[in-house]
């Protein structure tokens, strides 16, 4: 099991078969400037949060709560509608929760972002 919430989604995306891959989805990583500018949508930007919770016993940690933020670039509200359903839908059957959701429109690029943020609290001892 990877620790990491950004690359476990990802990698759930990528499979999910919506056309997304290594070209248009960026793990931890900037969206290059030219993309944005030539407006290549869709695209994905998945963002590690901090790890915020950890639960002990005997002086071991057991479980952990990791987070990621995911941000779908797209040109129409149509588009924004049928990724956060599929994305939520499809990470929810692997135990992460969507605890925010926004859309906002990007006026420099002319662009629907879709925020959704999720976080899962997985077993450590699985990890190690």
């Amino acid at each position: 099991m990877i620790r990491s919430a950004a690359i476990q989604v990802g990698n759930l995306i990528k499979n999910m078969n919506l056309g997304f891959n290594d070209t248009n989805l960026f793990i931890n990583k900037k969206i290059p400037e030219e993309m944005l500018q030539n407006k290549e949508f869709p695209m994905i930007q998945i963002n590690t949060l901090p790890t915020n919770s950890n639960d002990y016993a005997s002086n071991r940690k057991n479980f952990e709560t990791v987070s990621c933020q995911v941000n779908v670039l797209v040109a129409t509200n149509r588009e924004v509608e049928k990724y956060h359903n599929l994305i939520e839908k499809n990470l929810s059957t692997h135990q992460f929760e969507c605890f925010f959701d926004t859309q906002e429109l990007d006026e420099n690029y002319e662009v629907q972002r879709l925020i959704l943020r999720f976080n899962k609290t997985q077993n450590i001892k699985e990890i190690f």
